[in-house]
């Protein structure tokens, strides 16, 4: 009996290091998402200036 409480011990102890493992993990990219998220929002506003400013040089030229 002891030897089975003990195997069930060590079980948990395997289980819970591998949830740290998870939950340390799963924190790190949660931040790398927010960052991607934020570097995302950043690119997506210097395409939207450069759309901008090609739709003005476009209206700009000449018309043929």
């Amino acid at each position: 009996m002891d030897h089975d409480i003990n195997q069930l011990g060590d079980r948990l102890d395997i289980l819970l290091g591998r949830f740290r493992a998870l939950h340390d993990e799963n924190i790190v990219l949660r931040n790398r998402v927010a960052a991607l998220e934020g570097e995302n929002k950043v690119l997506g506003d210097k395409v939207a200036a450069a759309r901008e400013k090609v739709s003005g040089l476009l209206e700009r030229l000449p018309q043929e």
